[in-house]
């Protein structure tokens, strides 16, 4: 039997050894798609160790990120530009790791930035997460009580209520980022992945009516999109089908595949991640018991096989299914989610066979298995993932950016 534990500090530190290596030369600073992620896994591999060359390494690459605000090099997106860097450089605040106040001029110019990148996307109805205007409300939610990120949220509301389209059972916000939506141009679809779709529009209204923030327009429409969302659940009696598609139409017919993978960026266990979320942001408990509903069948039914897990990764990996069974369990208390959790990062920990990979790890990238460094799709996400598996009791925090904390 694998000593899970002793196995992940190892593959941590091959990963430090790794990242150290690679980020020196490879100047990217996306959050999740770049070096910035990097920075937060030293960071929190620095808080659960106290090792301060660790600390030393985030502040490299923050210094690194700073530069490439001033130069005007990075785009908007939440993804690999602007505002999650930004996002990260709030967070590492929050830790107590850099002075926020230090940073004032150059968050306000930050704002100004992504306030023009927000209000054009969601004018045009771009709403997806990690590439247009919705991540960058996440952004504005960490700004708050900024008087500027609230005007900012306040206009995402009403923009998102202005494109909100009314469906039978109750409404939804049409897909512009899919290749099936882009190819189609004429036919509404709807996509329910929590990286580019409906859920995650959910959880961001979900975020600003805790704040406080155009309440009742936000909690109207959390119903009803929630509502909506109920009625596309697939209808199968295989317990192993996935409980809701990927992308549907306007008349409930799916778009492709109607049976999702497990991981993040698509399928059940971001939608379950959602309804704990949102349960929790406008206290209802019956989403909650939906979300915990939801995460026994994944616990329960899905495998390897049927959730189509070919790497590590935190998108669509098991890295990424191991740390939300985890919260799930924090959240629910049922070994058997605990167990799960634990099934998945050891899976995480047998595939670090790769002798030119990144750490070990490769992952795949159809037709190929390719080399990757970033927190979303590479070893800085598998070391924050492996981080919680070493230190449970360790608040995953920066999971925010990906809306699963």
């Amino acid at each position: 039997m694998m000593n899970v534990k002793g196995s992940a500090n190892q593959v941590v530190q091959q990963i430090v050894q790794a990242l150290e290596e690679h980020y020196p030369h490879h100047p990217y600073h996306g959050l999740l798609g770049g070096n910035t992620g990097t920075a937060l896994f030293f960071a929190y591999y620095y808080q659960l160790t106290g090792d301060e060359k660790l600390l030393e390494k985030s502040y490299q690459i923050i210094e690194h990120s700073l530069q490439s605000i001033a130069d005007s090099s990075l785009h908007a997106s939440h993804c690999s530009g602007l505002a999650g860097v930004g996002w990260a450089l709030l967070h590492l605040a929050e830790m107590g790791y850099i002075e926020a106040n230090d940073l004032d001029s150059t968050f306000s110019d930050i704002d100004t930035i992504l306030s023009k990148e927000l209000r054009t996307d969601l004018a045009n109805g771009q709403t997806d997460f990690l590439h247009q205007g919705l991540g960058i409300a996440l952004y504005f939610l960490s700004r708050l009580p900024s008087g500027f990120a609230g005007e900012q949220l306040q206009f995402l509301v009403k923009q998102l209520w202005e494109h909100r389209i009314i469906l039978d059972g109750g409404i939804s916000w049409k897909d512009q980022f899919s290749t099936i939506s882009q190819t189609t141009p004429g036919r509404d679809l709807f996509n329910l992945g929590l990286a580019h779709g409906v859920p995650a529009i959910i959880t961001i209204l979900s975020k600003i009516y805790k704040a406080g923030i155009e309440k009742e327009l936000c909690h109207t429409m959390i119903n009803d999109s929630i509502q909506w969302l109920l009625s596309t659940k697939n209808n199968d009696s295989s317990p192993t089908i996935s409980l809701y598609p990927v992308l549907i139409d306007a008349k409930g017919n799916t778009a492709g595949d109607r049976h999702s993978r497990l991981g993040w960026c698509y399928g059940d266990l971001g939608i379950a991640c959602m309804y704990l979320n949102v349960g929790i942001n406008t206290q209802n408990q019956q989403y909650i018991s939906i979300s915990e509903e939801m995460f026994m069948h994944i616990a329960r039914n899905r495998d390897i096989q049927n959730g189509s897990v070919h790497d590590a990764c935190i998108c669509h990996g098991s890295s990424g299914i191991a740390l939300m069974l985890q919260q799930s369990y924090k959240a629910f208390g049922n070994s058997l989610l605990q167990q799960r959790s634990n099934f998945w990062w050891e899976h995480s920990l047998q595939q670090n066979t790769w002798p030119d990979g990144a750490a070990g790890y490769k992952f795949y990238h159809h037709p190929n298995y390719t080399t990757n460094f970033n927190l979303l799709e590479g070893v800085s996400g598998i070391g924050l993932s492996l981080i919680h598996c070493l230190e449970p009791s360790l608040s995953a925090n920066w999971a925010g950016a990906l809306l699963i904390n």
